[in-house]
């Protein structure tokens, strides 16, 4: 099983090793996206539909604290046009991003995830640390584009390093979700459901081949 249960609602593992990349894992099948007789991307792949379901994730990814996500889906009720604007703008982001991950020289790709992450370095402040000196944070006056905003900085995390170039996309039949391959030694995105799959299939085709 290739899901958990969190507040209620079936998430993604964490599998990526990095948050940017589980977040680009809320998309199921990005190799084969199906698509519905109106032309619109399977919504049954879809695991954060709502925002209510945005926030819970990214409590779920350790990206806020459980209080601040608190907050949001009270605000978000209250506001629901802003809140879905909010996962609109989410998905675009998350579209660029694993563009830019799977072919670096997508410049479009590139652009909109810059544009997102200026987006959410404007919506940082400096504030004293808890052992003297200081450090960058999320401000609240963000409001309900906060986790996208604290997607953005996850990704720029990402971006700005060298853990990007140990990127992977897992082959697994309609997965394509991403992972941090630093050994070189890791081939899905998890052993448990992509990896077993494989095998039985394998094991299938021998089955058959023996069989003729």
């Amino acid at each position: 099983m290739h899901w958990v249960e969190v507040d209620g609602y079936p998430l993604p593992k964490l599998c990526g090793g990095h948050p940017a990349l589980d977040f680009c894992n809320t998309w199921s099948g990005w190799d084969d996206v199906v698509r519905t007789p109106s032309g619109e991307p399977d919504p049954k792949r879809e695991w954060i539909p709502t925002y209510d379901r945005l926030a819970v994730w990214a409590r779920h990814a350790s990206l806020l604290p459980a209080d601040t996500v608190r907050r949001l889906r009270a605000e978000a009720a209250d506001d629901p046009r802003s809140a879905a604007g909010v996962v609109r703008a989410a998905y675009r982001f998350r579209n660029a991003l694993y563009r830019l991950l799977r072919d670096p020289a997508d410049e479009a790709a590139f652009a909109e995830v810059a544009r997102v992450a200026q987006s959410a370095v404007r919506a940082t402040e400096l504030v004293h640390g808890v052992r003297g000196g200081a450090r960058r944070r999320l401000s609240d006056d963000a409001g309900p584009a906060l986790p996208l905003h604290a997607v953005a900085r996850a990704a720029e995390d990402l971006l700005s390093g060298e853990a990007w170039r140990s990127v992977r996309a897992c082959p697994g039949l309609d997965c394509g979700w991403l992972f941090l391959d630093v050994r070189g030694r890791r081939r899905w995105c998890d052993m448990a459901s992509c990896g077993n799959r494989a095998k039985v299939r394998a094991h299938a085709a021998r089955q058959a081949a023996t069989s003729e």
